[in-house]
């Protein structure tokens, strides 16, 4: 095994999968020195992650007040457009969905039939080029 291949091993080696790879990857530890450090690096960072993970980390003190302050002032911007405003009661009119929902299915219907339309022309010129070939 040579370094690069065992570098693609290690973290499974870590995890204690077992197998040939283990074992090829243990052979070639015993004799590369640079596969070794690696290895520990590896169960270093394996090992402060761990630690991370059991740490509760609080956040600063200004993040809560200036997420609010940022969230109240995007409000207020939204509240003072007034096409914002005019939009958002224009999308709670059911006849407008009705009208989109129908105005996508009549799309999809026109693009299907395009797409049938254009199968069956290369088909049919498939079968007339097939045709010419044998003749």
């Amino acid at each position: 095994m040579e370094c690069r291949e065992a570098a693609q091993h290690i973290p499974a080696y870590i995890d204690q999968s077992g197998g040939p790879a283990a074992r090829a990857l243990d052979a070639h530890l015993r004799t590369c020195e640079q596969c070794r450090r690696e290895l520990e690096a590896y169960r270093d960072l394996q090992g402060a992650l761990a630690a991370l993970a059991t740490q509760t980390i609080e956040p600063p003190a200004w993040l809560l007040p200036a997420t609010i302050e940022a969230v109240r002032s995007r409000a207020g911007l939204r509240a003072r457009i007034p096409a914002a405003r005019e939009m958002r009661e224009r999308l709670g009119d059911p006849r407008l969905a009705a009208a989109g929902g129908a105005a996508i299915l009549l799309a999809g219907l026109a693009t299907g039939a395009v797409l049938i339309r254009g199968r069956r022309r290369r088909r049919l010129v498939g079968t007339l080029r097939a045709a010419a070939a044998h003749a």
